[in-house]
């Protein structure tokens, strides 16, 4: 399946782009205000590019309220995970209470081997049911040219459209599970979740302001997504710098790196065993008719045959703990497995 599918959130309408030309972008700047559909990994490399879509063939439907479950059988390497995991946040954790790196977002994989090839058939309908088990998230079906597909369904704004001509973007930090979360107010969350989202706020604040950005922040609140519960807060500001501009200032935050940001870059390269790719990285329209609507790569899932790879992250400070942190990538990845059924 060669057509890219997306919806925004709290909406019923799918956009399907058609006979699309990707070009590979080097320079996030140089995207300015192209129109087309940006998908750009966490960090550039030769093999994994920003990709820009472009077409003039963008149809939309409307998604079906029921949809027909796909049922994959599958194995998984969860156990080797957990032990990989345990040895990589041991080594997070010597950085962090050295006080070298404030927080570090550690990320893993859950690899699936499916009894069966993945058909295009299966990818649209897989993108259906993400779109009715999570209403009020971005769901996008991504095809990269000779690697397969990305289904995404995240809840984490990057930079979008806002009225009276300003930009949004938000800090989305810390995790709980909506029956321990849901209607929690900030100030009950714990002293650990409180400054992980923090740190992700006030980076953002700070580099919009030496980018010359004068922006307004909201108070501090909870945002549901599926069944997690994060803390936010919303930033707007004037739509005067070019998108090209505000991503390449914004990306990546410390809610998908850590701070200070070459540092945690550092520790993650050496680290994580696994690429990211374009996990943690952002995707979306840019200037189309529906707007501009970038999304960080979260909640998400890497598609190539009969396999799939899952990815979830988690933000370490020097009070984390390590059984807790693994229970909150459970938590994430079912995001995706709960769509595969």
């Amino acid at each position: 399946m060669n057509n890219l599918l997306f919806r925004l959130p709290d909406t019923e309408t799918a956009y399907e782009m058609a006979n699309v030309h990707t070009e590979e972008v080097r320079n996030l700047e140089a995207l300015g205000n192209r129109p087309g559909y940006v998908f750009s990994p966490f960090m550039q490399k030769a093999d994994c590019p920003t990709l820009l879509f472009q077409t003039e063939d963008v149809s939309t439907w409307s998604i079906p309220a029921t949809s027909a479950e796909v049922h994959f059988s599958y194995t998984d390497n969860g156990e080797e995970c957990h032990r990989q995991y345990r040895r990589q946040f041991r080594e997070c954790l010597q950085h962090l209470s050295s006080g070298a790196i404030r927080k570090i977002v550690l990320s893993r994989t859950l690899s699936l081997q499916f009894s069966c090839k993945v058909s295009d058939s299966d990818l649209r309908q897989l993108f259906i049911v993400a779109c009715n088990d999570y209403p009020h998230s971005y769901v996008s079906l991504v095809p990269v040219p000779g690697r397969g597909h990305w289904l995404i369904a995240t809840p984490e704004v990057l930079l979008e459209d806002a009225p009276a001509q300003m930009w949004h973007t938000m800090a989305l930090a810390a995790t709980m599970s909506v029956d321990e979360g849901e209607g929690l107010p900030p100030a009950s969350w714990s002293e650990k979740d409180r400054e992980e989202q923090h740190i992700v706020a006030a980076y953002i604040a700070q580099r919009l302001q030496a980018a010359g950005c004068s922006c307004t922040a909201s108070l501090l609140h909870t945002l549901t997504a599926g069944q997690l519960v994060h803390l936010c807060t919303d930033f707007t500001f004037p739509r005067t710098a070019s998108f090209g501009r505000v991503v390449t200032v914004l990306h990546p935050t410390p809610a998908v790196c850590g701070f200070p940001t070459v540092s945690a870059q550092h520790l993650i390269a050496a680290t994580e065993q696994h690429d990211r790719s374009y996990y943690a990285g952002f995707s979306g329209p840019i200037s189309l008719p529906c707007g501009t609507h970038l999304y960080v790569t979260l909640r998400c899932m890497h598609l190539l045959g009969d396999c799939a790879c899952l990815y979830a992250g988690g933000g370490l400070l020097a009070a984390s703990d390590c059984e807790r942190e693994w229970e909150e990538t459970q938590r994430k990845l079912k995001t995706m497995l709960h769509v595969l059924r």
